[in-house]
């Protein structure tokens, strides 16, 4: 079983690949990465980085491996985190979403303030009608059903419209769950048939079924499993984990085995963890993590635009020691945004709490 440390030090870890991916992924020579369709060229690029500039190994990890294990890691924990939750209750779905929302869109909001003053005030960026819809479309989390806009204004916002879909889906699956294990393997497996039948098919349409609930409902589903049967699970990591392996590096190769990567990640990740939280880490390292982890949710509202100016700073450098300086500063800027953000919520959620004292005394 995770514990919320456990959970916390993980969302250390996926935020730590989140940032660098979406930081180093835009440097110059730039790779590419199959994180919603598979191409060859991408796969081919990480092969032959890691073979003649091995000096550059954790750059070409960072933007090829960190898509499968960053984000992917959260929503795992995320269908972790709600079934442990929801187990044992009655499950309200009107409340359920409200309470999810309440907590989603203060920082989300103060997020889209932060890029609105960021880029079109400081930055100077042009503000265009254009530009509003845009901002309507984030805002309302429509813009993932769009084929063509689900990068609008800011990469990595994206996801909060792929969670709000899962919250969606939750309540469904924890009922089907209860009832029986394989109504839960049912939705997973039909999850997979219709990524392994139409992903491709769409992605030339500008679309994918990974900007939306369908292509990440395994991985969701895999957390909730997890939840309730993690030490068969892990029992069984003496072959999950080869078999991971090999098919990963299938992956690179092949259309159909690539779709099984996200889930080959999740399980070499949770059996590396299960088997180094036996040993005893470095104190400030584990408290770094601990820290990052607990901030994981600020760090992720904010990172994106924050990279202006440094990825262009770090293009325009003559030496690769650069970009990872860049990435250094870019780093702690994003921490110390992070921290502000999260004590402008906490600001908000007392003067709300604040009047719902009032309010209950009249």
């Amino acid at each position: 079983m995770l514990s919320k440390t456990d959970s916390t030090l993980l969302k250390g870890i996926a935020i730590i690949f989140v940032f660098c991916h979406n930081f180093l992924h835009w440097i110059a020579p730039m790779l590419g990465e199959n994180e919603f369709y598979y191409r060859e060229e991408p796969a081919n690029n990480f092969i032959s980085g890691l073979i003649n500039d091995p000096l550059n190994t954790p750059r070409y990890i960072f933007i090829y491996i960190a898509p499968f294990i960053a984000l992917h890691l959260f929503i795992f924990l995320s269908g972790y985190g709600l079934t442990k939750s929801y187990i044992n209750k009655e499950i309200n779905f009107k409340s359920f979403i409200v309470k999810r929302l309440s907590r989603l869109y203060p920082v989300f909001t103060i997020a889209l303030i932060g890029l609105f003053v960021y880029k079109y005030l400081i930055f100077r960026v042009e503000f265009t009608q254009a530009t509003a819809i845009d901002f309507f479309l984030r805002f309302t989390l429509l813009a993932n059903f769009i084929p063509g806009k689900m990068f609008v204004l800011n990469g990595p916002f994206w996801f909060y419209s792929l969670i709000v879909q899962l919250y969606f889906c939750f309540p469904i699956l924890i009922n089907l769950f209860k009832r029986s294990i394989y109504n839960l393997l049912f939705v997973a497996f039909i999850a997979l048939i219709l990524i392994f039948c139409l992903n491709d098919y769409l992605s030339y349409q500008n679309f994918s079924l990974y900007s939306i609930f369908v292509g990440h409902l395994p991985i969701f589903i895999f957390g909730m499993l997890y939840a309730q049967y993690a030490p068969i699970i892990n029992k069984q990591f003496v072959w999950l984990v080869p078999l991971s392996i090999v098919l990963f590096v299938l992956g690179l190769y092949n259309l159909y085995f690539w779709y099984l990567s996200y889930m080959t990640f999740i399980i070499i990740v949770l059996a590396l963890y299960t088997f180094l939280k036996k040993y005893k880490s470095p104190k400030y390292f584990k408290q770094f993590l601990l820290f990052t982890g607990g901030l994981s949710y600020y760090i992720f509202a904010v990172h994106g635009f924050l990279r202006t100016p440094w990825i262009g700073m770090a293009n325009k450098a003559d030496h690769d020691i650069y970009h990872y300086i860049y990435l250094l500063i870019f780093t702690v800027i994003t921490y110390l945004i992070a921290m502000l953000t999260r004590e402008i919520e906490r600001y908000y959620f007392k003067i709300v709490n604040k009047y719902k004292l009032i309010k209950n005394k009249r």
